[in-house]
C-alpha cells in the first residue's frame, strides 16, 4: 500500500512540475520572438507608416489638383502600400507563432521610441498631414 501511495504522489508531483513548466514556457518564448523579431517588425513599421503617409498627401493633391504630376505621384504612392501588405503578412506570422496584439503594439512603439529623439519626432511620425 505504501508504495501504491508513494507512486501516486510521485506521479502527482511530475504532474504539477508539468502544469506549471507549461505555463511559464510561454513568458521566455514570447520574449525570445519578440527580441528575435523586434528589428524586422520595425522596419515593415516604419515602411507601412511611410506608404500610407504618401499615399495620403498623393491622394489629397490630386483630389485638390488634377494634373498629371499628381497623378503619377498618386500611383507611385499606391505602389509603394505594398510595404502593408509585407507588413501584415509578417504581423500575421508573428500573430501564428503566439504574440498577442498587444505584444505587437508594444514591439511598435519599442521601435518608434527608440528611434525618436524627442516628442516632435513622434507626432511627425504618426501626424496625417491635411
Amino acid at each position: 500500500m505504501f508504495r501504491s501511495i508513494r507512486s501516486y504522489s510521485v506521479f502527482s508531483l511530475l504532474l504539477l512540475l508539468a502544469f506549471i513548466a507549461g505555463n511559464v514556457w510561454t513568458v521566455p518564448y514570447k520574449w525570445l520572438l519578440m527580441s528575435a523579431y523586434q528589428t524586422e517588425y520595425g522596419e515593415h513599421v516604419f515602411r507601412c507608416d511611410n506608404a500610407m503617409r504618401e499615399h495620403f498627401v498623393a491622394k489629397t493633391i490630386v483630389t485638390e489638383n488634377l494634373d498629371r504630376p499628381s497623378i503619377v505621384e498618386l500611383k507611385s504612392a499606391e505602389l509603394a502600400l505594398i510595404d502593408c501588405h509585407d507588413y501584415d503578412v509578417f504581423r500575421k506570422k508573428l500573430l501564428t507563432m503566439g504574440l498577442t496584439e498587444n505584444e505587437l503594439s508594444a514591439m511598435g512603439l519599442d521601435v518608434i521610441e527608440r528611434n525618436a529623439s524627442e516628442l516632435s519626432e513622434i507626432v511627425r511620425l504618426h501626424e496625417i498631414r491635411y
